[in-house]
């Protein structure tokens, strides 16, 4: 996987018969262990035949959402869920559309037939200021709802497998991809965090964000962060710490059982080549319910990982 070398502001199998559409609910049908997913909250799904950026309805509000997809589509593809940071709507008046191009994700959607749906988060005001960035306050929220919807409707149109299916963030998309872990750990086969982590303390909040709780799903986590210079704003004001940050995940994880691999590449609040390479290595890596091949053969025959990341423990 390759893309341009980029930098963010804050920034058990059982029946397969059902699908999401069916009003009857599906929480004790399963396929590969994980739960089918239930009718949307508003009914409607967007057009996921092509790679486009369009909206729909999610709890009753329009949504924005980027889609891409292989120009051959084939059924049982995995799915990856990318998470924006925080951005200014004036200068990237559509983030899910800015990212999905910058990380070229047409290309490696094509190449290696998987598809990504890029959500967009609402605006947050703060200090006179209104940014794009997820709730990652509440642990239910429409946000959530938003993934839900998604799910469903990637399952209803593109038939993904559901034991392939991923988070993952950068910067606010990443402490966004924390609270998604905690809340829906049950239907992800693993996560990527590039600049993220747990339990913040941020002014004008009124509880730490992204509070970590653990998941009976013991999912797999690629934990990357940029050293001692990952911070946000910067420019001598610090805000987050996501180094610090990421650290505190990592130390939660592993407690609790869960296979964390931890990055770093001290290059600052960026994401370079190496984390990239290392994202798609880990997602085209694991499946739900399925012992980590990393954790098995360790972390030196994959060629991404080995030279500056390690088995956290």
């Amino acid at each position: 996987m390759r893309a341009l070398c980029l930098v963010w502001s804050l920034v058990a199998c059982g029946t397969q018969d059902s699908k999401s559409g069916d009003d009857t609910g599906s929480s004790n049908q399963m396929t590969g262990g994980v739960a089918l997913p239930t009718a949307t909250s508003s009914g409607s799904c967007p057009d996921m035949s092509t790679s486009h950026t369009t909206s729909f309805q999610s709890s009753g509000e329009e949504r924005t959402v980027t889609i891409v997809v292989p120009e051959d589509a084939a059924p049982d593809m995995p799915l990856v869920y990318f998470f924006h940071g925080l951005l200014d709507p004036g200068s990237t008046p559509e983030p899910s559309d800015y990212m999905a191009s910058a990380l070229g994700l047409q290309r490696l959607a094509d190449d290696a037939g998987v598809a990504f749906i890029l959500p967009q988060s609402g605006l947050l005001e703060r200090m006179g200021f209104s940014f794009f960035m997820w709730n990652v306050e509440d642990a239910e929220s429409n946000d959530m709802v938003l993934f839900d919807d998604l799910r469903s409707c990637a399952y209803d149109e593109l038939a993904i497998d559901l034991t392939r299916v991923h988070a993952m963030g950068m910067s606010g998309g990443a402490l966004f991809t924390t609270v998604v872990a905690k809340e829906r750990g049950e239907v992800l086969a693993s996560i990527v965090e590039m600049s993220g982590g747990s339990d913040i303390d941020m002014v004008t909040f009124d509880g730490p964000l992204s509070s970590y709780e653990s998941s009976d799903n013991k999912m797999p986590a690629l934990l990357i962060s940029g050293g001692s210079n990952d911070l946000w704003p910067g420019g001598g004001l610090t805000l987050l710490d996501f180094s610090a940050a990421t650290n505190t995940l990592e130390a939660k994880m592993v407690a609790d059982g869960h296979f964390v691999v931890r990055c770093e590449h001290n290059q600052g609040h960026s994401v370079p080549y190496a984390a990239i390479d290392a994202a798609w290595d880990w997602v085209d890596s694991h499946q739900y319910g399925v012992p980590s091949p990393i954790e098995a053969t360790g972390i030196a025959n994959v060629d991404s990982l080995s030279d500056w990341c390690v088995v956290a423990n």
